[in-house]
């Protein structure tokens, strides 16, 4: 499965030429509604570890929640093959080598039956770039003007942009600017289906949209989609019937599904990493010694196995996801090398005292790693191994709250996540690393990286860019403000009941579809 994935990803970053629907790929809402079953009145319940904390598609992650149940749309979107296809969009053209245009949809309409029109888009974007970090890296070099009430000009900073791949992100949702998106009756989207009931970090309950411009839910008309946050909990809660869709099943729970003809698995690979960001505001933190000994002490290939099930394979940087980018998966970190970490710790002056704990001007060397979500047996494992170099190392595990809070207020020395490597090298890798990157939460700031993102930003030529990508990717491993260390499983429980589930490597934003429906029983 992995071998198709890696072929067809990287087959992503193409051009949409032309701004009919008359290509071989059919645009959405072109497509026959699925099979009806018995009921044309069904309720369809997602759960997962965590739901949105609000409503407003520019606050932390949100855009993601509504994109993944139906409510959010883009101009564009990545399907399961990994091409860029239209989405609220009809199609987009490049005029020049930064210039492109995009039509929209006629019919477009929010919810409240505002026209979604060029005005209307510019607006939403324009939106997101004032106040989502997250959306930075993918509309800070567009300048977005409008042709006429269904077409927008995207003048770009750099050649040959892959501009509709940006803006299919789900930062980039489009919402209804002028709304305000603090309440259910006020909030104003375009999706298929329209949220009626919200309780932050509990509960999100949808009804079908009967406005939407395309393809209708023939079947499903109500959504409920809940957050729990115990692993156990929620995989029983799939393994029981409660639940339709269960998000992110933890793979120590994969054993539990064995045998259940009820319940089947889809583990589609993700093209991210499983990244330890390191805050290096933190004195011990600070010298790139400490943090290379760090990484040279990680066994990645243990914690496949302890942490992942083996469901994954190790990486030693960050870009190793990316199909694209395999040979990058063992570069500078090739193996687990204790004696050079503990010879680099040496020099840094952090010497092993009798009690087994390194230590420097009377001040043992410690680290306090933060984890959430399904990963507090990495945490353990990793806590485990950098004992084996004399460090003092702390696992807090417990909701991503409590790692956002730490962060405002610099009171953390490490922190996992995995952000995804799939997309435009540029945008992902000064979200990553460029000093003001939405993703730079240890604070890295490094002359020569910062030099070849100027380089990377200016390429036009792809061996180049890709080249330069290659030459950031191990310059930051060099450096090590984060670490490293597999691509995330994502593995998804699906009932055999349910009907038109699509598998997908970005499955937190592709959880329904219009053909989606629960077989008669």
């Amino acid at each position: 499965m992995k071998k198709n994935f890696f072929a067809l990803i990287l087959i992503v970053i193409i051009t949409l030429s032309g701004c009919s629907t008359s290509d071989k790929t059919a645009a959405p809402g072109t497509e026959q509604p699925g099979t009806k079953t018995e009921s044309a009145n069904q309720e369809l319940i997602v759960v997962s570890q965590e739901i949105a904390a609000s409503l407003d598609p520019v606050k932390p992650i949100t855009s993601s929640y509504l994109r993944a149940i139906g409510a959010g749309e883009a101009l564009f979107k990545v399907n399961a093959k990994g091409e860029v296809v239209p989405e609220l969009a009809l199609g987009a053209q490049e005029l020049d080598a930064t210039t492109w245009e995009i039509k929209l949809r006629p019919e477009l309409r929010f919810w409240s039956g505002k026209k979604a029109d060029a005005d209307a888009v510019i607006a939403s974007l324009e939106r997101s770039r004032a106040l989502d970090l997250q959306a930075l890296p993918f509309l800070k070099d567009l300048t977005l003007s409008k042709a006429d009430d269904l077409t927008i000009r995207v003048k770009t900073a750099r050649e040959h942009m892959p501009v509709p791949l940006n803006l299919s992100y789900y930062q980039t949702l489009i919402h209804n600017a002028e709304a305000k998106h603090d309440a259910v009756s006020t909030m104003d989207l375009t999706g298929m289906y329209k949220v009626v009931e919200f309780v932050p970090k509990q509960k999100m309950v949808l009804t079908a949209n009967e406005s939407h411009w395309g393809t209708k839910p023939a079947a499903v008309r109500r959504i409920v989609f809940e957050e729990i946050a115990d692993e156990q909990t929620r995989v029983l809660s799939g393994l029981s019937g409660r639940s339709h869709v269960v998000m992110n099943v933890p793979v120590t729970s994969l054993a539990q599904f064995k045998g259940n003809a009820a319940v089947k698995l889809e583990a589609a690979p993700a093209a991210n990493t499983q990244t330890i960001y390191l805050n290096l505001k933190q004195p011990q933190l600070a010298d790139a010694r400490v943090r290379q000994a760090l990484s040279w002490a990680v066994n990645r290939a243990e914690l496949v196995t302890l942490a992942a099930e083996g469901q994954s394979f190790p990486v030693s940087t960050w870009l190793g996801s990316n199909p694209a980018y395999a040979e990058a998966r063992n570069a500078v970190y090739d193996k687990l090398d204790r004696d050079k970490a503990a010879k680099l710790l040496d020099e840094a002056g952090w010497k092993a005292g009798a009690d087994g704990i390194r230590y420097k001007d009377g001040k043992p060397l410690t680290l306090r790693l933060m984890t959430w979500g399904g990963d507090k047996a990495l945490g353990e494992a990793l806590q485990n191994q950098w004992t084996q170099i004399d460090i003092k190392a702390e696992v807090r595990h417990g909701d991503y709250s409590l790692i956002e809070t730490a962060r405002k207020s610099g009171d953390w020395d490490a922190s996992i996540e995995a952000w995804s490597t799939f997309g435009d090298e540029y945008a992902l890798l000064i979200g990553q690393y460029g000093p003001k990157g939405s993703a730079n939460y240890g604070g890295y700031s490094d002359d020569e990286t910062n030099g070849l993102l100027a380089k990377l930003e200016q390429a036009t030529d792809a061996a180049a860019r890709r080249k330069l990508a290659l030459q950031i990717n191990e310059r930051v491993a060099q450096q090590a403000p984060v670490i490293g260390l597999f691509p995330r499983p994502q593995i998804t429980a699906v009932s055999s009941s349910l009907k038109g589930f699509e598998a997908h490597f970005r499955q937190f934003e592709n959880i329904v579809n219009g053909n989606l429906a629960l077989a008669a029983k």
